[in-house]
Formats: structure tokens, C-alpha cells, sequence
């Protein structure tokens, strides 16, 4: 024991001069790996946490959730369906066991003493408890009685509430004066139906008889065994009977909703999550690649010593121990420092990823994934480690072979490092290309919004803006929709048009009301004809460029078609619109006059909304004037939204900007390593030729050929490394701009500046650490070696 001891004792004292010995490359290893390490477990986390919402149910691989067409969703299909659709689908389809309506939504408040508290809240019938496992711990169901005025409240929102008090029997303002009647027990926060209280539908949406009617999510449960594929197709092929009939009806199992759902509100996409995940594993293989590169080549630098070793007794494996321990220790460093960045990125990361975990638990999490990452990493070593082994101790390393593994490390980082910079650079350029292109067709910069209800006093908030001094136009958007936030449309089903093909299918056309006023504020681009007047006839209409392109006109000015009873006439069209995510292709709209309501002979409150443009730069400045100027004027308008337009816009791009600052970071961090592994690399490698450069100096070389010859060798690699990454990432980043609607371009000078740059770090990089060695004294290199 005391000999193993001894031996332990000696390996770490070896491990730790060599450490020391070469702490420049020990560092930047380290580096590399615990950011490589903290991407990599905390991405995973993440993945998981999505992919594992709403497992909890006891029949949770056989629950299903039903959408239909829809024309305002951004993917064609909506969730929201009617109080009647689950109940008629049990009835139509055998296979299905249980189906629930259930609608949820997290903007409601409970009012309890003067005192506000935000509530999800859930919309619910008595066939909740078919599929979810929601118990009443106390009191009565009359909160799921149709109409009632009766709530039920989970038990963790009841203490936040009430405290230790009863809440039953307690009244409350949700809406309206409502009574405590149940506490139930708390859904799990890994649930897209998530809850703080529970109300019954409205009567009319418990009688509705519509099938087609938005409203409740349609939750189904089918029975086991049940042939899904040949299910799904059946209820595609299904015709329903609604106040117009519609078919195509999908389903989606509820444990996959959180990824499969666009419509899903998250501050980052699932699939930027996983280039994440994949960005952190290529930073480790950088590092790891680097570490490998740095360790064979100080390993033949120390083959005297491992050979004298051998002949003094050393065994196979004491000489594995020996050099596995500094391996070990450079991760278990790295870990320590990987836990270090956890830390402190622990509440950003929590916040933008919105994962309901203790700190604790995200640690316990971490280290599995870690300790896996380790385990391949410590495998991948030791076989590298017999490979080399073998042939160093055998002194039968044949000199051409000498350098390749050394050479493939440094192509590999190269390809990493290129990859990751050549991405960050096409995901700048096409945020810098959304945030400046006129191919948008509006303007939103130094824009803003004043959402109310109140149309009556629209009027008197826009003459008192006018007061604002870095107001500098205003524009009283009675009765129209807002642009950013998109606020309320209307749509039709267009069946009968001027030159319409006889086999035409029908267009879904979506309505937005503007005013002369309007298209000048948002500088809509006109592409042909003219714009509306507010003399102009209500039958007169603007279409977007997607509209005449479903109609199938080349000369769309004139035209006509009909909705309804109503027959309308193009003034003009505009181009497309892309006021929402720029991921989402321009839909069939038509706009029309502000008027179009009545023309309608409909009346409803749609709200208002008073535009105005800004000064540039005094964004800040001017909230504050219209916060304080509608605080004292128009009290009752105090808690109206003021949005600044260009933040909505940003809005849609929040994925996007994610994605950016951990490409960059991890571009940064993988060409840090670059750097380092060439400095380390050169400098070793002078070190192993510093006797063929003595030579070489000796028979008349000058300082300028030897740095020519380490230059054309590294330069060789620098080409051979972009050969692979370059058009690797032309392929993948043209992918992903294919996503966009409108999109950026990938020109030349991309590729020259990152191989410009690239040339001049590796210029420096061998330039100086050849300069010192080729201006040694080869008389007594020579001596010495």
C-alpha cells in the first residue's frame, strides 16, 4: 500500500511539472474544455427539459392534441378548435378512448385584499379528470359547472395568496367577483396546461354547437394498440361539419408539443437549442484535438526519457498511469472550472431557457452529462496513448508518418474554428440584412404604438401627444390594425375571381384595415397601380404581392373578386408585408379601407391604437413624457400598452440573437484555442528540429527560408482546413437561409476575409517563434544536441 501510495504521490508530482513545465497550453486546454463542457451539459439540460413536458401522464404516450386549418396561424394549423370537437370526435371515432376541451391562458389576475397576483388559469368542464390526474384535495366541483361564478385554486397558489387560511368560502376578483369553492392539486410545471386556478367555460361556450369554433384545445386519448398512422390518416380525410365545413384536421402526441408547435411562445427555437448542444460538443473536440496535438508532440520529445524508464523496469502499465494522471488532472480542472461558469451563468441561463429546476439539480444533471463527455474523452486518450506507445518504445515511428496525426489535429481545428467564425458571420449579416432592408415592405424604426380600447378618446390622446416635442407625427388609427404587434383581422374564404382557372382551389385571404394616413406612416412600397385615398370607394382594396400571385394576375390593377356578396376592385398592390417572424412566408392579405366595418354593416369593439414616430435615439425620453402626460390626463388610459415598434420587431428575432452570442463565443473561444495550439505547436516543433535548423543555417540558409519553409507547411494546412469548412458551411448556412422569407446572400469577401485573417494569425504565430529559433547560435545547437 505504502509502495502504491509512493507511486500515486510521484505520477502527480510528474504530472504537475509537466503541467507547469507547459502551462500555456494547459491553460488554454482547460479553457477550451470547461466552456466546451458547461455548453455541452448545459444544452443537453436543456434539450431534455423540452422534450420531456407533459410525460407525467399516466396515458401520456397515448394523449394527442387536434388542430385544424387555420389561416392566421403561422404553420397553417391551429390548436384552438371549440367546446364541441372533442366530444363529437369521441362519438365519430372508435379509437378514441377519452377527449377533453380545455383552453389555458396566462394573462388573468386574481384580486384578494387590493392586491394583484398574476394567475395562469385554466378553462375547464367536468371531463377534466377523463385524462388529467388533477385530484380535489377540498370542497366541491361546482367550479366546473358551466357559468358558475365559483373558481378552484391549487395549493401552491394558495399559500401565496392566503397563507395559512382557508380559501374556500373566500371571494375573489378574477373578472368579476368569483368564489373560492375547491383547492386542487398543482399541475407540474413541465406542462404545456400549466395552472394557478381553474373556471368553468362560459355558457356559451359550453353550448356552442360549432365545430369549427376557436376556442379550447381538443385533447385526446387513445386506446392502446391503436394503429396511429392509419388514425391520423383517417381523421385527415374526415369532412366536418362547422358553420363552413373544413377537413385536413392533424394531431400531435402532447409529449412532443413543446418542439413540434411553432405556435408555442419561447425566447429560443428548439432547434437552435441543439446548435447549442452541438456547438459546445465541437468546442471540446477543439480542445480536445488541441490537448492531443500538444501532448504527442511533447511524448516524442520524451521518448529518451520513457525508453530509460523501460530499462530501468518500468512496466506498460506504470507508464500508462504515469501519463494518464496528467490527462486526468487537466479535466478534473476543466470540471472544476466548467462548474465555475455554471455558476455564474447560472441565472442568465435560467432565465433565457425558462427551465423550472433548483440550482442543485441542474449540478446533479451537469455531472452526468460531464462525466460522459470524460469517460469517451479518457477512452479516446488511452488509445491514442497505446498507439503512440508502441511506437515510440519500439523506435519504430517511421519518419514519414512522424507528423500526421499532428498534421489531421491542426486541420481539424482549423475546420472547427473556420466553421464556427464563417456561421457568426452569415447570422450578423442577415440580422444586420432584416434590420436595414427596404425588402420588409414597411418601416418600424422609431416607431410606436399606443394600444387602448376607448376609440372615443383616441382623438384627444393623439392632439395631446402632439404636445411631446421628439414626437414628430402622429397618426389616429381608429378602428385599424396595429402592424407590430399584428392586433385584429379578419379572413375569408375567396372562391370566385376575374380569370380564375377552372381547376383553382379556393384562396384564404386574411383582411387588415389602414387609411391613407397609415400606408404613408409605415412607408408601404407600391409596386403597381395606386394607393387608397380616404376618398377612394370602400369596394376599393390594395392586395399584397402573395395575394395576386394566388390569384394568378400579371396585371392585377382592376381586377375584381368576390367575398360573399360583396365584390371588390384592386387599386393597387403593395409588396409583401413582414410584419412577424421573417421565418414565416407573406400570406394572401388584402387591405382595406378603416372603414370596411361598416361597410360591412359589423359592428364590434376592435380597440384602437395611436401611432407616432419618435426622434431617433430619444425613445427613452418620450416614454417617459406619454407615461407621465396620460398618468394625469387620461387616468383611466394609464395601463394602456406603449410599444415601441422596432423592440416588437426584435421580438421575432430573439432566437436568432441567442444564437448568435453562442456561435460567437464559441467561434471566439475555438479560434483562442487555434491560436494557442499553433504558438504551442511551432514552439514544440522547433524545439524537435532546432538541430535540422542549425544545419540548415550552417549550409547557408537565412533566417527568411527557414521562416518560408514553417510558413508554406502551416499555410498548406490553412488551405487544406477551408477546403473542408468553407463549403461545409456554405451548404449548412445556405440551409438555414432558405428558412427565411427574405434573405441575405453569402458573397466572396466573406471568404477572403476570414482567410486573410486566418493567414495573418498564422504569420504571427510562426513568425515569431521561428525568428527565435533560427537566430540561435547553431555552433552550440549542434554542442548541445
Amino acid at each position: 500500500m505504502k509502495i502504491k501510495n509512493n507511486m500515486f504521490k510521484h505520477n502527480l508530482k510528474i504530472a504537475f511539472r509537466n503541467m507547469r513545465k507547459y502551462k500555456n497550453q494547459t491553460l488554454i486546454s482547460i479553457i477550451g474544455l470547461s466552456v466546451g463542457f458547461t455548453c455541452f451539459a448545459l444544452a443537453t439540460l436543456w434539450i431534455r427539459y423540452e422534450m420531456t413536458f407533459d410525460n407525467f401522464h399516466k396515458n401520456a404516450e397515448n394523449m394527442y392534441v387536434v388542430y385544424k386549418p387555420s389561416i392566421f396561424s403561422n404553420s397553417g394549423y391551429s390548436r384552438g378548435t371549440g367546446n364541441r370537437l372533442p366530444y363529437y370526435l369521441k362519438e365519430t371515432f372508435p379509437e378514441i378512448a377519452n377527449a377533453i376541451p380545455v383552453y389555458t391562458h396566462s394573462y388573468g389576475k386574481l384580486n384578494v385584499n387590493d392586491m394583484d397576483y398574476p394567475v395562469l388559469t385554466m378553462e375547464a368542464d367536468t371531463s377534466l379528470f377523463r385524462i388529467f390526474d388533477v385530484k380535489i384535495i377540498e370542497g366541491s366541483l361546482d367550479f366546473l359547472l358551466p357559468g358558475s361564478n365559483k373558481i378552484a385554486i391549487t395549493q401552491e397558489k394558495a399559500r401565496q395568496v392566503f397563507g395559512n387560511e382557508n380559501p374556500i368560502g373566500k371571494i375573489v376578483n378574477n373578472n368579476g367577483n368569483k368564489e373560492v369553492c375547491a383547492i386542487v392539486s398543482d399541475m407540474p410545471k413541465r406542462s404545456n396546461y400549466v395552472f394557478d386556478i381553474i373556471t368553468p367555460f362560459s355558457e356559451r361556450a359550453a353550448t356552442s354547437q360549432y365545430l369549427d369554433e376557436s376556442g379550447a384545445d381538443a385533447i385526446i386519448e387513445l386506446h392502446s394498440g391503436t394503429n396511429i398512422k392509419a388514425f391520423e390518416k383517417k381523421l385527415y380525410e374526415h369532412e366536418f361539419a362547422g358553420r363552413r365545413k373544413f377537413d385536413k384536421v392533424i394531431i400531435k402526441p402532447i409529449t412532443k408539443l413543446r418542439y413540434l408547435d411553432s405556435e408555442i411562445i419561447r425566447e429560443v427555437k428548439f432547434q437552435y437549442i441543439l446548435i447549442f448542444a452541438l456547438s459546445g460538443l465541437l468546442v471540446i473536440l477543439c480542445s480536445l484535438f488541441n490537448y492531443f496535438t500538444l501532448f504527442v508532440s511533447r511524448f516524442r520529445i520524451r521518448q529518451k526519457e520513457l525508453a530509460l524508464r523501460v530499462v530501468c523496469g518500468a512496466s506498460g502499465r506504470s507508464l500508462l498511469t504515469l501519463l494518464s494522471v496528467e490527462f486526468i488532472l487537466t479535466l478534473l480542472f476543466a470540471v472544476v472550472s466548467g462548474f465555475a461558469f455554471t455558476k455564474l451563468l447560472h441565472k442568465p441561463f435560467m432565465e433565457l431557457s425558462e427551465i423550472q429546476m433548483t440550482f442543485s439539480s441542474v449540478y446533479r444533471e451537469s455531472i452526468v452529462y460531464i462525466g460522459g463527455v470524460i469517460v469517451l474523452s479518457l477512452l479516446m486518450f488511452w488509445v491514442i496513448l497505446l498507439i503512440f506507445r508502441y511506437r515510440s518504445l519500439n523506435l519504430s515511428i517511421r519518419q514519414s508518418n512522424k507528423k500526421m496525426f499532428r498534421k489531421i489535429s491542426v486541420v481539424v481545428q482549423l475546420v472547427i474554428s473556420i466553421g464556427f467564425a464563417f456561421s457568426s458571420i452569415i447570422i450578423l449579416k442577415q440580422m444586420y440584412f432584416l434590420h436595414n432592408t427596404d425588402e420588409l415592405g414597411f418601416t418600424f424604426k422609431n416607431r410606436g404604438t399606443i394600444m387602448i380600447w376607448d376609440e372615443g378618446q383616441s382623438s384627444a390622446l393623439a392632439n395631446q401627444l402632439r404636445q411631446i416635442p421628439e414626437i414628430t407625427e402622429i397618426v389616429d388609427a381608429t378602428r385599424m390594425t396595429t402592424l407590430v404587434p399584428l392586433g385584429f383581422r379578419m379572413s375569408g374564404v375567396i372562391n370566385s375571381w376575374d380569370d380564375k382557372p377552372v381547376d383553382a382551389e379556393e384562396i384564404q385571404m386574411s383582411y387588415t384595415f389602414i387609411s391613407q394616413e397609415y400606408s404613408a406612416f409605415y412607408n408601404f412600397v407600391l409596386v403597381a397601380g395606386e394607393m387608397l385615398t380616404d376618398a377612394d370607394a370602400d369596394s376599393l382594396v390594395l392586395l399584397n404581392e402573395s395575394a395576386v400571385k394566388a390569384f394568378g394576375w400579371y396585371e392585377p390593377v382592376g381586377k375584381h373578386f368576390s367575398y360573399g356578396r360583396n365584390t371588390y376592385t384592386v387599386r393597387g398592390v403593395i409588396k409583401n408585408v413582414y410584419n412577424f417572424a421573417p421565418t414565416i412566408p407573406a400570406k394572401p392579405i388584402c387591405y382595406v379601407k378603416s372603414s370596411y366595418l361598416d361597410y360591412l354593416n359589423i359592428r364590434v369593439n376592435i380597440g384602437t391604437a395611436v401611432l407616432f414616430e419618435y426622434r431617433e435615439g430619444m425613445w427613452k425620453s418620450c416614454k417617459e413624457k406619454i407615461e407621465l402626460m396620460m398618468e394625469k390626463d387620461f387616468p383611466d388610459l394609464s395601463r394602456s400598452n406603449i410599444l415601441n415598434t422596432e423592440e416588437e420587431y426584435n421580438k421575432f428575432l430573439k432566437s436568432e440573437a441567442a444564437l448568435i452570442k453562442i456561435l460567437s463565443f464559441a467561434a471566439a473561444i475555438c479560434i483562442l484555442i487555434c491560436i494557442f495550439g499553433f504558438v504551442s505547436l511551432v514552439s514544440l516543433t522547433c524545439e524537435e528540429r532546432r538541430k535540422s535548423i542549425a544545419i540548415r543555417k550552417i549550409n547557408g540558409a537565412t533566417v527568411g527560408d527557414i521562416l518560408g519553409m514553417f510558413a508554406r507547411e502551416y499555410f498548406l494546412l490553412l488551405f487544406i482546413g477551408a477546403a473542408f469548412a468553407l463549403p461545409a458551411g456554405y451548404l449548412i448556412m445556405q440551409r438555414w437561409l432558405e428558412h427565411y422569407a427574405i434573405r441575405t446572400n453569402i458573397p466572396a469577401w466573406i471568404y477572403l476575409s476570414i482567410m486573410c485573417i486566418l493567414a495573418l494569425v498564422i504569420v504571427l504565430c510562426v513568425g515569431w517563434q521561428v525568428y527565435r529559433s533560427s537566430v540561435e547560435n547553431p555552433a552550440e545547437v549542434i554542442k548541445s544536441e
